[in-house]
């Protein structure tokens, strides 16, 4: 029997979506799958075979695009929405990410399928509406508008959930949906006690993730520092993720006025999703050190998928001391809090978790176990899947 189609929309390069790359792996085992996004960055995740991937545009960075003036957006943005018209008119459903792509799934909608059910998945949340004068507060102002009359809005985090629905005047709650990593990912072959000896005899600590003042990078180069100034044990800090230039200046300035040119290593940007995985096993504890200099990384507990991540990998963490982590992280044996401000306060994080080894085997063996009974995509996804599927086949 011929598979039902969703249509899925994001305006981004959607293999830098893990969460939207799970939910089309979990999708595509019911449904056939057509993913429509933008030709920018390189391509880095191999999709299901019923998966059939529209790349629209002409190829260029993300950070080409932001650039360009708000009549070339208007035109490429003008183009996305009649190109992906077109590519959806056998789907039986919509499922979008983010407002350019709700809004144009949602002009689908008015123009050729006016019983199409929509469900709206917003990841990102602004401190404050964009004003008129860019394409944004456009868009803001429509999503505004036709943002009721969807089947759900789902959001990854409690308080961005609530921020969003007042900011956009959402009249019923998002259902959460937390960005937790897809089990069949982080199906690993491994002898986990032999893994986690060798974590302990050559300590490493590590970040995944994009690299920017929105992160503690300099405080954690410098509670490096405090740490190898009252310890003779080889420490190593190793950082992967997406880093501008000006931005990577200023951390090799920091690495050489702090003299850890030997101790500290950026390691690029890994494309392939796997292999962040290799360096992130052969870490000892993981930082998701977000700044409170904004909504959008200060509600981030379960929006980050780089905890979980870590814990999929069974790597102790630390986390930001905010009052939401607190809340729902408290209880995590492998979990420690710190100041994402204070290098002081970051270095005791990490002095505790190595204090002892019995007590690090298992928080790494706790943080695996977490991952894999509660903090997995097949868990938080199952009951959205199950009401998708009880929609698509009215």
């Amino acid at each position: 029997m011929t598979k039902k189609k969703i249509g899925m929309i994001i305006y981004a390069n959607p293999d830098y979506y893990p969460p939207t790359v799970n939910a089309v792996h979990l999708l595509s085992e019911h449904f056939d799958i057509v993913l429509i996004g933008r030709n920018c960055e390189p391509t880095s995740v191999t999709y299901p075979h019923n998966v059939n991937v529209h790349r629209l545009g002409n190829y260029s960075s993300e950070r080409v695009r932001i650039s360009l003036s708000f009549n070339i957006k208007l035109w490429e943005y003008f183009k996305f929405i009649h190109q992906s018209h077109g590519l959806l008119q056998e789907v039986d459903f919509l499922y979008v990410y983010e407002p350019f792509a709700f809004i144009a799934g949602y002009l689908y909608k008015l123009r050729f399928n006016q019983n199409i059910p929509i469900i709206y998945h917003c990841h990102e949340v602004p401190d404050n509406l964009s004003p008129l004068s860019s394409l944004t507060g456009w868009v803001q102002q429509l999503e505004k508008l036709w943002v009721n009359k969807v089947v759900e809005v789902i959001q990854p985090e409690k308080e961005r959930a609530i921020h969003y629905q007042q900011l956009i005047g959402l009249k019923t709650a998002p259902i959460i949906v937390p960005n937790y990593p897809l089990s069949s990912f982080f199906d690993f072959d491994l002898e986990w006690n032999n893994l986690i000896h060798q974590r302990w005899n050559k300590p490493t600590l590590f970040y995944r993730g994009s690299i920017s003042n929105n992160i503690s990078m300099f405080e954690i180069i410098q509670s490096l520092k405090l740490l190898l100034a009252n310890t003779s044990t080889v420490l190593q800090c190793n950082f992967v993720g997406f880093l501008n230039k000006n931005i990577g200046e200023d951390l090799d300035r920091e690495v050489a006025r702090l003299d850890l040119k030997n101790n500290f290593s950026y390691l690029g940007r890994v494309t392939l999703y796997q292999d962040v995985q290799k360096v992130t096993l052969s870490a000892s504890i993981g930082f998701c050190l977000y700044k409170s200099s904004s909504k959008g990384t200060q509600y981030t507990v379960t929006s980050s998928n780089k905890i979980y991540e870590y814990a999929a990998c069974g790597l102790p963490v630390i986390v930001s001391d905010f009052p939401n982590y607190r809340e729902f992280l408290e209880n995590e044996s492998w979990i420690r809090f710190a100041n994402p401000d204070d290098p002081q306060s970051i270095a005791d994080a990490i002095k505790d978790i190595l204090s002892n080894f019995e007590d690090y085997q298992k928080m790494c063996l706790a943080a695996r176990q977490a991952f894999e009974e509660r903090f997995n995509y097949e868990t938080v996804f199952t009951p959205l899947l199950n009401k998708i599927i009880s929609l698509v086949e009215k």
